[in-house]
């Protein structure tokens, strides 16, 4: 797969791409993803520095576990994930701003036979803002 900006175009060309991946291959890319969240960003999207440094410095620990428990279920279902940015980042030489990234998981399962539809439903999306500090 080619590596996209880490930008909501990148992301959803790159979902296209994944998505389309035989199953297997699709549930190592979720197995990486949750053993490395960190690590399979920077394979699979041009980062910047900022985001490089984001990515590194601020992303919670708590946060990546969650990203990395929940995202590769929605990746093996093949699930909508969605990235949005809100507002546009600040100038380079304006540094009183902060960034924060924060996720909407409204994936469900249903206990159903499957003889009729897999039960599963939903999307996840990651929200990236900036704001004054």
């Amino acid at each position: 797969m080619e590596k996209q900006p880490l930008t909501p175009t990148g992301v959803q060309a790159f979902l296209d791409e994944l998505y389309a991946l035989p199953d297997e291959q699709l549930q190592q890319e979720a197995q990486a993803l949750a053993l490395d969240f960190s690590g399979w960003l920077s394979s699979h999207f041009e980062l910047t520095a900022d985001q490089i440094e984001f990515i590194d410095d601020e992303l919670s620990a708590s946060f990546i576990s969650f990203v990395s428990s929940r995202v590769p279920f929605v990746m093996e279902h093949r699930l909508p994930i969605t990235y949005s940015v809100f507002k546009k980042p600040p100038a380079e030489e304006e540094e009183e701003w902060g960034k924060i990234i924060t996720t909407t998981d409204n994936v469900s399962q249903a206990s159903t036979s499957e003889l009729f539809t897999s039960g599963t439903s939903g999307s996840f999306q990651f929200i990236a803002s900036y704001y004054r500090i």
